[in-house]
């Protein structure tokens, strides 16, 4: 009798005993699962908000690249506005002072000369602009890319300070550019015998001017070649970014 009492109850604590087992392993894989599935879920979360966010960071730069360019262009065009007066009253000028010189065909050389000057600076200017506008562009690209690789985990700090170097010499650039559209030239005659002088001296002006400007805006391109250069430069800086899921589940694993 007492043989099958203990029997029994050590078959009570067999059991009893295999049973806690099987309990306490499996409530802690439950535990970690669902654990690893909450991670998950913010992961992804976090990758969608991220992507969310860089959308409208670039969406938001292209809308400010917009409205520089066409503030720039306003500036550029009552700049020569405002010089058209001033053109005019040189050209007056400029006959006076050409009634002293006898020769004709000096006189028709040095006026056609001196309307040149004119539309060379404002011929380069618009030509500078448009290079600006395209190199815009350019770091404009830059930083979406820049962004995609942000998301993707990379360090893209050098990048930045690049991007950042970049946009202030534009800048400086464009503001170079828009003092130059608001140049008047004009060739100052005093007499026959020194007309070549004069007409040199006038075009020497406009050439040093232009070459200032030309200068500002090989900057601005080093600039962006230097952050494009940067960007470049970063490993895996082209692989496309892990989607949600994958990068979900390899973090996990």
């Amino acid at each position: 009798m007492i043989k099958a009492v203990l029997s029994l109850l050590f078959s009570f604590v067999l059991v009893a005993t295999t049973f806690a087992q099987q309990t306490t392993s499996s409530a802690p894989s439950g535990v970690r699962e669902e654990s690893r599935e909450i991670r998950r879920e913010i992961r992804r979360e976090n990758i969608q908000d991220m992507r969310q966010n860089a959308r409208e960071r670039r969406a938001e730069l292209k809308t400010q690249m917009q409205e520089k360019r066409e503030e720039f262009k306003k500036t550029i065009e009552a700049k020569r506005e405002e010089l058209k007066n001033e053109i005019e009253a040189r050209k007056e000028a400029l006959k006076i002072r050409l009634k002293a010189i006898k020769d004709e065909r000096k006189k028709l050389a040095v006026e056609r000369i001196d309307d040149g000057l004119g539309k060379m600076n404002a011929r380069m200017t618009a030509h500078f602009t448009d290079v600006l506008d395209k190199l815009a562009d350019v770091l404009g690209r830059i930083v979406s890319r820049t962004d995609k690789a942000a998301d993707g985990g990379l360090d893209v700090s050098a990048v930045r300070t690049a991007v950042t170097e970049a946009e202030s010499a534009i800048a400086s650039a464009r503001s170079a550019v828009a003092a130059q559209a608001g140049k008047a030239y004009s060739i100052t005659v005093t007499t026959e015998d020194t007309l070549r002088a004069d007409v040199g001296g006038a075009r020497k002006a406009l050439h040093d001017d232009l070459k200032k400007v030309q200068d500002a805006v090989k900057a601005a391109r080093e600039k962006v070649r230097k952050a494009a250069t940067t960007l470049a430069q970063i490993p895996g800086v082209d692989q496309p970014a892990p989607t949600s899921t994958s990068a979900g589940t390899s973090t996990v694993q």
